[in-house]
């Protein structure tokens, strides 16, 4: 027997009397009375109050109540004594303690039962309350008539007089609150501004889910579960959803929910736990308000894995009701849109994704293998060959192949996932990087990253590969605002940062630059892109000494020396830079590596032939760095010559 039972009957007798008359009330108190789970218990109650709170918001403070946490609300009825002070005590107390019952901390079974009573406590006195509560009409008002003459003269010349000071009073009033207003959303006296204020209410991060399996055949079932709800939630167009490169620095993190809400600039997170066994599976989710850690909503999901689909369509709605937004059709729609019959080729798909999120090649060599197992099974599975696309992309972005092996795969693994879903983001915003770095295609290529933003505006990786483009083309004012709307959305990814800081030094602001890298390098100390990429801003300033040893600073990586050997050339260090390129030179007979590093480094020494030797090497092969021809620092001196203008043209950079 429960050590709670009796406090479960009491409210039994409870559910009976509302019955009919309360139909939310009634709806949370029948799932609480029926449960033998400690934890789902702690939940319901917590949302009976929730119920009972969000009426008398309304009907006591004459206002919704919105997403305000609860604690705030309870609050301001006992200091405008709406409700009574015991009441008051009960509502604290339940509230306090039932936080724990979606969240992955542990807590007592005998803390349920005072929860219980004090849900006891506050249901009766909310019926009596109920009961007894009248709704005053507001009096109409008195029709003065004004054909009759004041009995006091007197009277009658001191009534202009007050009704001027009171406009003129009531006037001041307005100007005060206006100017209040004004600060209140940073208007005036601050830097946000209300728009952004309002984007921010709804912000939202995704913490790492625990994993809980036993089975290492899960092992990646956590990772792969935050990914799966970051992907719901993008669907929702009210919402501002942080990327996940950010929200996976807080894996097994020790910070409270306040600290992480500030540093990723949002108001509510999201955190739970997964546990697969065979073909059973529990998920368990909290919704919390970070900057007070309080509880808005929480569930606990238990069933076969073959239900995924819909626990995941559940979270992604039942987040939208608890912050208050109401889902357009469209949106209803992609929620529901279950992207496979097949849960082995779901499970293949999960797979990949978690293996490209790792980035080496060997894991890309197997999120390629898992996504091709996926696609045997259900050829029709869409996002497996945006997921394709992404991984053939990255190949070549991290200069594990050559271009031209791996981006027309990724063009047509894109194309192919379009063709069966035109809405998926992703698989656009890879073809149009595609159409970018390999075709050249610059009109097309805007208007597919363009296209990818449209559909999901939290896409962080979108804005960042959009405001390469417009780099390239000397776009730069809109390249710096695409940048910082991807570092917005994924504060914490390092990359982003310094690509931010990428933008300013390719429009030749090289302090701003400087700024960014520096800023980028106080969290992530051993970034060798930032670290290189201050290094080369410095150079552009004349600070020879100081980049080179900003640069011996990395712990070296060969592939990416070509940096050094350039600053070495330019600083006038020959011996140095010779030294760098012939390491390159023997390396490029024996494998895949980028020639516009030897053409840097070529260009670095003043040595203009041999520079255009390799120029022509990387046009022909379609390889990194040529698409950034017309603003890279690093050609300048280069630019006056004949052929440089020839390369120019006939990659066809749009005036």
């Amino acid at each position: 027997m429960q050590i709670w039972s009796a406090e479960i009957k009491e409210l039994e007798t409870l559910f009976t009397s509302i019955k009919g008359r309360f139909t939310e009330l009634e709806k949370e108190l029948e799932q609480l009375i029926k449960t033998e789970d400690p934890n789902v218990v702690m939940l319901y109650s917590r949302r009976c109050l929730e119920v009972i709170i969000t009426d008398l918001c309304e009907s006591e403070l004459k206002r919704p109540r919105k997403i305000e946490p609860l604690k705030g609300i309870i609050d301001k009825l006992n200091r405008e004594e709406k409700v009574p002070s015991h009441i008051i005590t009960s509502m604290h107390s339940l509230n306090s303690l039932s936080t724990y019952g979606a969240h992955p901390k542990e807590f007592d079974p005998e803390q349920v039962k005072p929860v219980l009573s004090n849900l006891t406590i506050i249901i009766k006195w909310y019926l009596k309350y109920k009961d007894t509560q009248t709704i005053s009409k507001p009096k109409a008002e008195e029709i003065k008539d004004e054909t009759k003459a004041p009995k006091d003269f007197t009277k009658q010349i001191q009534k202009p007089k007050k009704r001027l000071i009171l406009l003129l009073s009531r006037l001041a009033l307005i100007v005060v609150i206006v100017i209040v207003v004004l600060f209140a959303f940073n208007i005036i006296g601050g830097n946000k501004s209300a728009k952004d204020l309002a984007e921010l209410e709804k912000s939202i991060a995704v913490l790492p889910f625990d994993n809980m399996s036993d089975d290492s055949e899960f092992a990646h079932l956590g990772d792969a579960m935050t990914d799966e709800i970051i992907m719901q939630l993008y669907k929702i167009n009210e919402f501002e959803v942080r990327s996940r490169t950010s929200i996976m620095q807080y894996k097994d993190t020790e910070k409270g929910s306040p600290l992480i809400g500030k540093e990723l600039n949002v108001n509510y997170l999201l955190e739970g736990s997964t546990q697969r066994y065979k073909d059973r599976v529990r998920i368990r989710i909290q919704l919390i308000h970070a900057s007070t850690d309080d509880h808005i909503w929480g569930d606990i999901f238990e069933g076969e894995w073959n239900d995924i689909f819909d626990i995941q369509i559940h979270v992604a709605k039942q987040v939208a009701h608890e912050l208050k937004t109401v889902l357009s059709p469209e949106e209803i729609e992609r929620i529901e849109d279950e992207p496979t019959t097949n849960i082995e080729a779901y499970n293949l798909y999960l797979l990949g994704r978690y293996f490209w999120n790792q980035r080496e090649k060997d894991d890309l060599d197997k999120s390629i293998e898992y996504y091709k197992q996926a696609l045997e099974i259900d050829p029709n599975y869409a996002i497996v060959y945006s997921g394709m696309a992404i991984t053939y992309t990255s190949y070549a972005w991290y200069g594990y192949l050559p271009r031209k092996d791996v981006i027309p795969q990724a063009k047509t693994a894109a194309m192919k996932a379009l063709e069966i879903d035109n809405t998926l983001e992703e698989a656009h915003a890879e073809l149009a990087h595609a159409r970018h770095i390999n075709d050249w295609d610059w009109t097309g290529s805007e208007k597919g990253f363009k296209r990818a933003i449209e559909l999901n505006t939290n896409y962080a990786r979108a804005h960042d590969l959009y405001a390469f483009l417009l780099t390239n083309v000397g776009r730069h004012n809109e390249a710096i605002e695409e940048s910082k709307r991807a570092h917005e959305l994924d504060p914490l990814s390092v990359d982003i940062w310094v690509d931010l800081g990428r933008r300013y030094y390719f429009a030749r602001d090289y302090d701003r630059a400087i700024e960014e890298y520096r800023n980028a390098l106080e969290l992530f100390p051993d970034s060798w892109y930032a670290r290189s990429e201050l290094a080369l801003a410095l150079s552009q300033k004349g600070l020879y000494n100081e980049a080179i040893e900003e640069y011996l600073k990395i712990e070296f990586e060969p592939s990416y020396h070509w940096h050094l050997g350039y600053i070495y050339g330019v600083a006038g260090k020959r011996d140095k830079a010779l030294e760098i390129l012939n390491y390159y030179l023997e390396l490029s007979k024996e494998e895949f590596i980028w020639t516009a590093a030897i053409a840097f480094i070529f260009a670095g020494l003043d040595e203009k032939d041999k520079a255009f030797e390799w120029l022509e090497k990387t046009y022909d092969q379609r390889e990194a760095w040529l698409d950034q021809l017309k603003v890279d620092p690093m050609y300048d001196n280069l630019r006056s010559d004949p052929r440089f203008q020839d390369l120019v043209e006939r990659m066809n950079f749009p005036d």
